[in-house]
């Protein structure tokens, strides 16, 4: 069952007025999404997601009402996620209908993809007939949680994604990264003089795109964990002109419906979620054997009693097991560790000496405050640990913080360890490594909104933002 049956009621604010920056622009009004959250999308983009992973941004986007045309992600875990919740026959959420023909739908490396001489043309005839292209190239080489070693070949990905972008030439685009993509390398190799997103939005500015960024917060939209990414979008430069609007006021309209979009969400309005409110629903004392994992143990379901937790758990019953809830199994040494620490109520990243004086040989241990929204969770779900029983987190608890609704399924290994991490992307790095669908739908109410202040009709905005909509086998049947 989709997750946002969410009333509309509190959606009455008055509407948002976006002035552009240029000197003799005019102002535009815009809806301040009162119809288009209460109502029917009146301005559907058709997107491709790139390095989708398992589909945090898609699904972000689908619950606003754009259409998924296709998605590229390399990994074949990931993949299976992706298509488990969107493309499959019993898929929660279904999309993917006009998915090209000379595209298998599984999983493909957008690199050898650029290399095929027959894909670039084929991408170059969707010229038109895509509305946006959205995605967040893997982050690895950018993140400031790791190396930041700059010669990461990693980092090369979101130059493919740029180079995608001359291909297909969308009317919109969208970027989503570390925040350390806002800084320079200073002391690794592969000094960049620039940071990358700056480079980035260089690139965007040649191609004719009017683009700006911003640090975003995903807890500021209702998501229980403070997670700051930087989001690129750019918009065609001659339409903004003729409209007076810029990239930047993009961000403003996502910024200024955010009380509007968490009414709609039923969730507090002037508070962050808390991780009790969040997961306290996934602990339930009764343990179980784990369904695709039977060496192991899952948990039950308490009665739902948060707004968040409702949301997330809307048209699952307490009786049924939760998906990705398997247990990790832990020696003694390491129970006896976690009931001191919950003890010691040393809520947060637990600090080096501690770590030493109990024996352990982890750099980063936290243990999760209740209370507050978490911190930024990551791809290991061994670094946080459960604020009242003696355990790690669960995937599953982890796609809860980063709010995923519980009705979508993660497949593959739980983890991995080693050199497997650099290549592999098992559940928990699905999990660490996606856009926060809330989050990601918030922006896709932002692009209605903004496609309207272009003054774009329905026709207009769906399928190729020219005078005459192009038919959907020839988006499918490009040859």
């Amino acid at each position: 069952m989709a997750y946002l049956e969410a009333k509309t009621a509190d959606l009455n604010e008055s509407s948002i007025s976006v002035t552009s920056c240029r000197s003799n622009a005019k102002e535009t009004k815009i809806d301040n999404g009162v119809s288009v959250l209460a109502g029917t999308c009146r301005h559907p983009l058709r997107t491709v997601d790139l390095f989708s992973g398992c589909g945090g941004l898609t699904l972000g986007l689908h619950r606003a009402g754009h259409e998924l045309v296709f998605a590229i992600e390399k990994d074949p875990m990931a993949f299976e996620t992706f298509s488990a919740n969107f493309l499959d026959s019993t898929a929660a959420y279904p999309a993917g209908n006009n998915w090209p023909t000379w595209l298998p739908k599984q999983n493909h490396d957008i690199q050898l993809l650029l290399a095929n001489e027959m894909s670039r043309k084929r991408l170059m005839a969707l010229k038109g007939k895509i509305d946006l292209i959205c995605g967040g190239p893997p982050c690895q080489g950018f993140s400031v949680g790791g190396l930041r070693d700059g010669m990461d070949a990693r980092n090369q990905l979101p130059h493919r994604y740029i180079e995608f972008v001359e291909l297909v030439r969308p009317p919109f685009v969208l970027l989503e990264n570390v925040e350390g993509m806002t800084r320079k390398f200073v002391s690794r190799p592969g000094h960049l003089e620039i940071p990358f997103v700056d480079w980035a939005k260089s690139r965007l500015d040649e191609l004719g795109y009017d683009s700006d960024y911003e640090i975003l917060d995903a807890s500021d939209f209702g998501v229980p964990q403070v997670r700051r990414r930087v989001f690129l979008f750019g918009a065609e430069r001659s339409r903004c002109a003729n409209a007076g609007l810029t990239a930047k006021d993009f961000f403003r309209l996502l910024r200024g419906n955010i009380k509007a979009y968490r009414s709609h969400l039923g969730l507090p309005l002037d508070r962050k979620i808390t991780i009790k409110e969040a997961i306290d629903d996934l602990d339930g004392t009764l343990p179980v054997t784990c369904p695709d994992s039977p060496k192991f143990q899952s948990g039950t379901y308490k009665p739902a009693r948060s707004k968040y937790a409702k949301l997330m758990r809307r048209g699952i019953s307490t009786q049924e097991i939760p998906n990705s809830h398997r247990f990790s199994v832990h020696t003694e040494r390491i129970l006896d560790f976690y009931r001191a620490v919950q003890a010691d109520k040393i809520f947060g990243r637990l600090p080096k000496a501690y770590l030493v004086a109990h024996g352990t040989k982890k750099d980063k241990k936290v243990l999760i405050d209740p209370g507050a929204p978490a911190s930024t969770i990551t791809t290991h779900p061994d670094e946080f640990i459960h604020f009242r029983s003696p355990r790690n987190i669960t995937i599953r608890e982890m796609a809860r913080i980063q709010s995923f609704p519980d009705d979508f399924v993660f497949k593959g290994r739980y983890t991995v360890n080693g050199d497997r991490r650099r290549h592999d992307v098992p559940r928990c790095s699905q999990v660490g490594n996606a856009v926060p669908p809330i989050l990601a739908e918030a922006i896709g109410w932002a692009l209605h909104q903004f496609c309207h202040g272009l003054g774009l009709s329905s026709r207009e905005s769906r399928c190729n933002l020219n005078s005459e909509r192009q038919t959907q086998q020839s988006v499918m049947d490009v040859r």
